[in-house]
């Protein structure tokens, strides 16, 4: 694909401009242009703290390699004009692309999460070039549309809403991050885990003190980062269960199916949880809900604001959320009513082995926790037919006369044969250290 010199000289300069025109925070680094588009531009920081750029032309490509998948109109979900009206944003499965409606064919591949048209800008050589901004998987970018000959080049970065960094947070302790890593390490090679994360809180304080991400293939685009969506919301189940209660006026003795709800939270029963959000919410908000809590596909939240949410309950129903600037939190007064909070209490307090599913916790310690499992299905099974293994879960406060530490951990592995148990090897000696 023949581009004018122009064209690329207009990219190297969006490329420099890129922190001023996505965000005052990106950090332009090893950015990457569409190798397919016949070009890579890498962008670096250079020793007096500026960048530079290197752009790499490819050879010859085989044409099966630039074909993109075609769609009729009529196969797509919705069609947004744009304001340019050569293209259109079209939509299929939640994914979207770009569609040239003079050429009638797609341009793009269906595949961002978020895309939107920007602005119409003009080359040297007088090409219109039509800008969007785009966002895919956890990367968001730029792309430039020449509109003569719809070649499109791309500018990715991680994207801030997805990815947390922990370079400014000043109340990491680096002797937890050593130990938590070294159990966490071993726990993913012995349990054969595809990944894992953990949370650790000042329980008095709520300051995070460590976040890990590992995974067991690091070639992978988001191994090792802390995901803002990289969990489904399954361990706050009890909390919404509670709330759903505490809305149809029912108590914890309150019986569904011939069992108290009390009794269908301790005993991990998802069909009494269940009929309790269903029945004390409106019916889209606890589908909606319920598709948050159990969606492994399409996680909806992190063991960051997981392990916050467990943290309330050393905190009267206030919620303490580090900003990962310094030492600074954000403060939610009074999340849930002393009724709400006293019910939590009640169902989350680990009651000796009562509950198989929290046996493996060291009774030597004392918490408020919880546990779950959920299924893991591959991505294009929307029916969710068959999984393909299973998201683990736990998170809990200890110790439970004056709790010191919240932990927040999650795993996945391409097995059903694992449960929470396996836990243990982290979770119960990372206690016992923390309290020394």
């Amino acid at each position: 694909m023949a581009k004018s010199l122009v064209f690329r000289k207009w990219l190297v300069l969006v490329l420099l401009l890129v922190p001023t025109l996505m965000s005052a925070q990106d950090v332009v680094d090893s950015v990457e242009v569409d190798p397919y588009e016949g070009m890579i531009i890498e962008t670096y920081e250079t020793e007096d703290g500026g960048t530079a750029s290197d752009t790499i032309y490819l050879d010859n490509q085989d044409d099966d390699s630039l074909r993109i998948t075609q769609y009729d109109l009529k196969e797509f979900d919705w069609v947004d004009i744009c304001y340019n009206p050569q293209y259109a944003i079209v939509t299929k499965d939640g994914k979207k692309g770009i569609y040239d409606l003079i050429l009638h064919k797609n341009i793009t591949e269906i595949e961002f999460r978020e895309l939107g048209y920007s602005r119409q800008t003009e080359s040297e050589d007088s090409t219109n070039i039509s800008m969007f901004y785009a966002k895919k998987g956890i990367k968001h970018g730029i792309l430039g549309v020449s509109e003569s000959t719809n070649d499109i080049l791309s500018i990715w970065m991680d994207d801030p809403d997805e990815v947390y960094s922990l370079e400014e947070c000043t109340t990491i302790d680096k002797k937890i991050v050593k130990r938590a890593k070294k159990l966490l390490e071993a726990f993913i090679q012995q349990q054969k885990m595809e990944n894992a994360q953990i949370v650790i809180l000042d329980a008095k304080s709520g300051c995070l003190k460590a976040w890990i991400a590992l995974d067991a293939n690091m070639e992978k685009e988001d191994a090792g980062k802390l995901l803002a969506h990289s969990c489904s919301g399954s361990l706050t189940k009890p909390f919404h269960t509670v709330m759903a209660l505490e809305n149809e006026g029912l108590s914890l003795d309150s019986v569904c199916n011939g069992v108290s709800y009390r009794q269908g939270i301790e005993a991990f029963n998802n069909d009494v949880m269940y009929h309790a959000i269903q029945n004390g919410y409106r019916r889209k908000v606890a589908e909606r809900k319920w598709q948050q809590l159990t969606d492994t596909q399409n996680p909806s939240t992190s063991p960051f604001i997981i392990a916050v949410g467990y943290n309330s309950l050393a905190n009267d129903g206030s919620m303490i959320i580090p900003t990962m600037k310094a030492d600074s939190v954000n403060i939610e007064n009074e999340v849930f009513s002393s009724s709400v909070l006293d019910n939590l209490r009640d169902v989350l307090k680990v009651k000796g082995q009562e509950f198989l599913q929290l046996s493996w916790l060291s009774p030597k310690t004392g918490w408020f926790g919880y546990a779950t499992e959920e299924m893991v299905y591959a991505v294009g099974d929307k029916e969710k037919e068959i999984p393909i293994g299973k998201q683990i879960q736990f998170a809990g406060l200890f110790p439970v006369a004056d709790p010191c530490y919240t932990i927040c951990i999650v795993a996945d592995k391409h097995s059903l044969d694992v449960n929470p148990s396996v836990f243990q090897d982290v979770v119960n000696p990372l206690a016992t250290w923390l309290l020394k």
